[in-house]
């Protein structure tokens, strides 16, 4: 294989204008189909998909789990009620001029104008919303004792100051059917310890006040959502300021964590990495004596980058963004490859020494760590089956790319390297394989990783791995005390292909619902059934209306209100509203027919995506009782009960053990690929033995000091184990050609290992000095498996290699 890329050397060093020229028509053709790509950027594809979780997997991504921004506005001592509403209103208007283009909606002002439209909606459906309770009720006020008090009732209120308010009321509802059916609909509505003071939704004891806004955008979208965040902290301080000593307010809600998560990553990535970089830079610059090496070195990790984006643009036409990002995280192992031949031409290898010293190496690490990166298509996760591919096809690419490309450009003449030595390359030469301390401490960390491998937990609470600022965690424990959310909150979700069946499911679910709470096994529950329901059930009530209201009946009480109002001095006439209802051919409504409902938004419970649909009840409950409310709707058809964390914990929970059966096939594969190169078992023992051990000590030291894996992590734990098997191949390989030349090739090999554990803390392992939460876990992570790596492969590896190969021992 070494005489085939020295050919293509000397080819193309005899042409280096067509080298040159073809490079760059290539790169061009690869950046013109990588950048029509298109991505997805949902983390739920990091689950992953089976038959099992499919359906559940299709309700996650079509239903609304409300997402809204809850403002929290609380009065302080000088503060009165006024100056809570006050604040309140003025919030409301600036938010509504200055990021309507942000706001799909602000919930918690109600006015009058939107109370009679309420009214007005029930009444003109009133079909719709009585219940058989309803109906005992009308029974009894129909009867001509009960119209005659009512109406008593209705005249003195009309002649009192209140009268010229409740007069159009009292005229087209005599029987307030209007005020029996808008009960029902609370069932949407406010929390029991609030209730509605000056047209907004303020606590019992008129100290706190919320309204409830509804981004245009989702939680993902952060790049719209940070100019709303910024608009919504500015109008906070604007207020803040303005009612100073008697009003203030704060946020949450998970737009807002987004925002902030997305920004706290930028800022530390932009901190860490960019120090990183310039260090990282300037070393090699030293190192390899060259202005121009940082291009050369990354050159080929982009040409493998833009080489699989270009072919996974071919096979899909959109790709995870996720797992790109990811990816571009694990391009650091494609680094190895352009380090391993950078030294061995800085240490003035011919051109043929190098080929045959390099290209057996380089192509093994890079097939190996490919095969172990595609492992990743045989779990059921689009997103990392995506990086999967991405990462093999960068690793096999920036390899083949490195070995034609940087003998080209960078050459022993043009190093001007002298006898001089760094630091580096005194640790290169160091006999770490020969010191017994450094030898016990490895065999040390070994012994005490057999007992801590096990203790090692996942962390299935992704929201654990989010950044919350501090004002947002304190209006988090604020609201949770508000609204006594220490309970638990589940939703019951009915889906189907047709909007009607999953209305249909949700009837009986208000039905069920209404049971578990007079049985008090639910503390409360929010549903939409008790006012958009089925067809089905729509025309049942309709039809049980018109069997109540017969003609006998309609005649009775109007005879019934007309002699009684004749008491009083009402006209015969007066009711006529109230009579054309009763004569009234109502039909079922439609769902666009609730838009007139200003007060409720339909769109938090009910759901349509590409012709799937869901319909969400929002259940309260105590922690003890979850297992038996999922029980009770287990074998309800088109429902699931859906407990988010729950959900996250199951399905990350497969994930983990996804991994664990991926780990087992990527070693798998690797040994059987290092046995077919090697044709030796022994050789393969010596650096199958190392990658493992590496495993053993980083979970080892990762379950002494109690680290936790998470969704994060996992990932980039592949990224250890493909830097753990070049470094192992690398070892081998020099110590074999220390063997067959008898010259002490191996300080070159490990000079490459030193320089990439180096860029990896750097690059990596600098994260730790990061506050969000999931950097720190992935910096953590990667400083403990580099350095055992490191470790393992410069102590126990010669000393197998010497046991195995040479058959002697080499501590003295």
């Amino acid at each position: 294989m070494d005489k085939i890329f020295l050919s293509i050397f000397h080819f193309f060093n005899r042409k280096k204008a067509a080298f040159v020229l073809l490079v760059s028509l290539f790169g061009i053709l690869l950046m013109s189909i990588a950048s029509k790509i298109s991505f997805e950027e949902d983390i739920s594809k990091l689950i992953p998909e089976n038959t099992e979780n499919k359906q559940l997997q299709k309700v996650l991504n079509t239903a609304h789990f409300s997402d809204k921004i809850v403002v929290i506005i609380d009065r302080k001592d000088k503060g009165s009620l006024e100056d809570l509403t006050d604040y309140a209103e003025a919030f409301v208007d600036s938010v509504t001029h200055q990021l309507s283009d942000y706001t799909k909606a602000i919930q918690g002002q109600v006015d009058d104008d939107t109370i009679y439209e309420t009214l007005n909606f029930v009444y003109e459906n009133a079909p719709l919303f009585i219940t058989d309770t309803d109906y005992k009720t009308l029974e009894n006020r129909r009867q001509k004792d009960a119209i005659d008090k009512r109406i008593e009732a209705h005249y003195k209120t009309l002649i009192s100051p209140s009268g010229f308010i409740a007069k159009q009321t009292i005229v087209k509802d005599p029987l307030g059917i209007s005020l029996l059916a808008v009960k029902h609909l609370q069932k949407l509505g406010i929390h029991k310890e609030f209730s509605i003071k000056n047209g907004f939704i303020v606590s019992k004891n008129e100290s706190h006040l919320l309204l409830f806004i509804t981004p245009k955008y989702g939680s993902s979208e952060t790049n719209k959502n940070v100019a709303f965040a910024e608009g919504l902290y500015a109008i906070q301080n604007q207020l803040n300021t303005a009612f100073t000593d008697r009003v203030s307010s704060s946020y949450f809600g998970g737009t807002l964590i987004a925002v902030a998560n997305a920004q706290q990553i930028k800022k530390d990535i932009q901190i860490t990495i960019s120090i990183a970089l310039t260090i990282l830079m300037v070393l090699f610059i030293l190192f390899y004596k060259k202005l121009s090496i940082p291009l050369i070195l990354f050159t080929p990790t982009v040409f493998g980058g833009l080489l699989s984006v270009a072919i996974l643009f071919l096979i899909r036409n959109t790709i995870s963004a996720i797992s790109l990002g990811i990816g571009a995280v694990l391009l650091g192992v494609t680094l190895d490859y352009s380090l391993h031949i950078l030294t061995h031409i800085r240490n003035k290898e011919s051109t043929t020494e190098l080929y045959k010293s390099v290209t057996k190496p380089i192509l093994m690490s890079s097939l190996t760590t490919a095969l172990a990166f595609l492992c990743l298509l045989f779990i059921d996760s689009q997103a990392l089956q995506d990086l999967g591919i991405f990462a093999a096809i960068s690793v096999m690419g920036a390899s083949v790319f490195a070995l034609i490309f940087i003998p080209q450009v960078y050459t022993a003449k043009n190093t001007g390297a002298t006898g001089r030595k760094t630091l580096i390359d005194a640790l290169s030469h160091y006999p770490f394989h020969r010191k017994k301390v450094i030898i016990g401490a490895v065999v040390l960390l070994g012994a005490i990783s057999l007992f801590t491998y096990n203790n090692v937990q996942f962390n299935k609470d992704i929201s654990k791995l989010n950044y919350m600022p501090p004002t947002i965690k304190k209006a988090e424990k604020h609201l949770e005390k508000l609204t006594n959310a220490a309970s638990k909150s589940v939703y019951i979700v009915t889906y189907s292909d047709t909007l009607q069946k999953a209305l249909e499911a949700n009837d009986n679910i208000l039905i069920a619902l209404t049971n578990l709470e007079q049985q008090k096994r639910i503390t409360s529950f929010n549903s939409v059934a008790a006012l958009v329901q089925s067809y089905k059930k729509q025309v049942d009530k309709i039809t049980k209306w018109n069997f109540f209201w017969t003609p006998k009946q309609k005649d009775s009480i109007k005879q019934h209100l007309i002699t009684s109002g004749n008491q009083f001095g009402f006209k015969p006439e007066t009711f006529n509203a109230f009579y054309n209802l009763l004569e009234h051919s109502f039909s079922p409504l439609k769902l666009d027919d609730y838009s007139a409902l200003n007060t409720l938004s339909v769109d938090d419970f009910i759901a349509s995506k590409n012709g799937f649909h869901t319909v969400s009840s929002l259940v309260t409950l105590e922690n003890n009782h979850v297992d038996a409310l999922k029980s009770q709707f287990k074998n309800t058809p088109n429902t699931m009960v859906i407990d988010r964390q729950a959900i996250n914990e199951t399905l990350l929970g497969h994930l983990k053990s996804d991994f664990n059966t991926l780990i087992l096939y990527s070693f798998a594969v690797v040994v059987l690929l290092l046995f077919l190169f090697y044709r030796n078992l022994k050789l393969t023992l010596v650096t199958c033995i190392p990658i493992m051990l590496t495993w053993c000590i980083t979970i080892g030291i990762m379950g002494l000091f109690h680290i936790e894996f998470n969704i994060f992590n996992v990932i980039i734990s592949t990224f250890i184990f493909g830097l753990g098997i070049d470094y192992s191949i690398f070892i081998t390989n020099g110590l074999m050609q220390q063997q067959q030349t008898g010259i002490d090739t191996l300080p070159t090999y490990k000079t490459s290992v030193i320089l990439s554990v180096i860029t990896t803390l750097l690059g990596v392992g600098v994260l730790i000095f990061a506050k969000h939460p999931a950097l720190y876990s992935i910096s953590i992570v990667t400083i403990i498996g580099i350095t055992s790596a490191l470790l393992v492969a410069f102590t126990i590896q010669p000393i197998l290699y010497d046991l195995l190969i040479l058959k002697k021992r080499t501590l003295n």
